[in-house]
């Protein structure tokens, strides 16, 4: 279960890599650049009805694929590489030990909190590697690639850390296993935009209004990640639930006017902050912002008058045999 778990991880990390803000509005232009030619003709040669096109557009889309791939390689070359290293370097200093796994995990939560609310500034400086020319054949391609992987962008770094971060823990072959499947899930989506660019371009913008969402759910897939590596097995992540449960029912109902008007309190402020916050008070008729602030000024009143105990349906939940 344990293994499943984190290949499951580690290809879904190389998928919200490519899903990134500051790599995937860029694959049109990677692609084109690979290929030779504008993003034009590369959307005209992989749009539906490859029959009718001509000779031309066919070589555009033949050379997209094949060099796609070796870019692939290329930056699956550098990761499986960084995964080696990585692991053998904490094997030597005693990285398969708790100590490790807590610290490591430690560090992927915080860069899961930091991907969601930005709130680390170094990481958010680029580190974009630029291509004075264009990839003339294969192995320029695969060059491109290991450029790409060495350290194109601090957006890819967070994802890219906590697998090599779980690799560490691991043996030499189940590091290189692993960093193989993050490139897997970046690789794919690459591939398969190099071959239906032009069909998929109505879903790639819609994605792109997106991420932002996405930006959310990579942040709690490194939470997750520094978790399970803190705990060290899944079931330790229930027990400690389980545990956490117990202990905010028996707070809950040892003091519970305490408490109605501490979540009280906290919904106030959470509806305060959502409703006069970000953007300098602008978009305040937003309804996404109304919708919030109703919410939790209905939350406020049924914790108030006691309707409700926040923290006993946590607790609940927490408690709830299916965790």
């Amino acid at each position: 279960m344990a293994l499943f778990f984190e290949f499951l991880t580690a290809a879904v990390a190389g998928l919200l890599s490519f899903l990134s803000p500051c790599v995937f509005p860029l694959i049109p232009s990677y692609l084109a650049m690979l290929s030779g030619t504008s993003v034009k003709t590369l959307n005209e040669s992989t749009r539906g009805g490859v029959l009718q096109i001509d000779e031309n557009l066919r070589q555009v889309r033949r050379t997209a694929l094949l060099r796609s791939i070796a870019f692939s390689l290329g930056f699956a070359t550098i990761f499986v590489t960084l995964g080696l290293i990585f692991s053998q370097a904490t094997a030597m200093i005693g990285g398969s030990g708790r100590i490790w796994a807590i610290l490591a995990g430690a560090v992927i939560i915080i860069l899961g909190f930091d991907t969601i609310f930005d709130f680390i500034s170094f990481l958010r400086i680029e580190k974009r590697f630029h291509v004075q020319k264009r990839p003339r054949g294969y192995l320029s391609s695969f060059l491109f690639g290991a450029a790409f992987g060495a350290g194109w962008s601090p957006c890819v770094g967070p994802m890219l850390a906590s697998i090599l971060f779980m690799a560490g823990s691991g043996s030499l072959f189940k590091a290189g296993l692993l960093l193989a499947t993050y490139s897997l899930g970046l690789a794919v989506p690459f591939i398969v935009a190099s071959i239906f660019l032009g069909s998929l371009q109505g879903l790639m913008k819609k994605l792109k209004e997106h991420l932002g969402t996405v930006k959310i759910f990579s942040g709690l897939v490194l939470i997750s990640i520094g978790l399970y590596m803190m705990l060290g097995d899944l079931r330790q992540l229930s027990a400690l639930f389980t545990r956490f449960g117990y202990g905010l029912q028996s707070a809950a109902e040892s003091m519970p006017q305490v408490f109605h008007i501490g979540m009280a309190l906290v919904y106030a402020i959470i509806g305060t902050l959502v409703l006069f916050t970000g953007n300098r008070g602008k978009n305040l008729k937003s309804p996404i912002r109304i919708s919030i602030t109703v919410l939790c000024i209905a939350l406020f009143v049924l914790e108030l008058t006691g309707t409700i105990s926040t923290l006993l349906i946590i607790a609940g939940w927490m408690l709830f045999q299916g965790i």
